[in-house]
């Protein structure tokens, strides 16, 4: 009989630890899983965003001005996207009205200036509703320059895409929240500095524009 308690003793003891070992892999597990998910979405941003930007361009080539503008699902921008082709047809919501990126936020693209706030030779791209993570790599992501990518700015938080007006040579500092790098900006510069941006994107949701034209 003592030999049977102690045999049950060990069993139950031996159980403890194989659970506490699968609990410890399952928690591993579950944190590889999100890191791996996140570094998918963010990747899958990107990819979206670039071929976005190339079919714009290259649609609009020809054109002397961007008529581009997709915020409402009204709005003509949307329509061209849509019957072009523009966008990939998995970025489209489910009411086929309005783009988004894979973390669920929208995606507007809005004509802007170039050289002046009207003169339409530009279209600028903002990504929704980022996590921090997300906002911190799409910030820093290496989207080229010059006249290859057509890349003007590159914003973290901006107020709204109104208060997007963004020309070659200006910049603007994190110290307001926000941050803005240029091609050529004295002060923040492309691709735009880890540090910036680890400053501009916060926790919760972050809006990031890109400029092109």
């Amino acid at each position: 009989m003592i030999k049977s308690s102690n045999e049950s003793g060990r069993s139950m003891i031996e159980m403890l630890g194989v659970l506490a070992i699968i609990g410890v892999l399952s928690v591993g597990g579950i944190a590889g899983y999100s890191k791996a998910m996140m570094q998918y979405k963010i990747n899958k941003t990107a990819d979206q965003i670039t071929q976005i930007v190339g079919n714009v361009r290259t649609l609009f080539a020809s054109q002397k001005s961007y008529n581009i503008t997709c915020v409402n699902s009204s709005d003509s921008g949307c329509k061209i996207i849509k019957k072009a082709h523009l966008a990939p047809e998995e970025m489209w919501n489910t009411s086929g009205t309005g783009l988004e990126n894979p973390f669920g936020g929208d995606v507007h693209l809005q004509e802007g200036g170039k050289k002046s706030d009207s003169d339409s030779k530009a279209f600028s791209i903002f990504i929704h509703s980022l996590p921090e993570e997300a906002c911190m790599a799409i910030a820093t992501y290496d989207w080229g320059s010059g006249s290859s990518s057509g890349l003007l700015a590159v914003a973290v938080n901006t107020q709204s895409p109104g208060d997007f007006r963004i020309y070659d040579g200006y910049c603007g500092s994190s110290s307001d929240g926000k941050a803005i790098a240029t091609p050529n900006g004295s002060t923040v510069s492309i691709p735009m500095p880890v540090s910036v941006a680890a400053t501009a994107c916060r926790e919760g949701e972050n809006m990031i524009g890109l400029k092109f034209y």
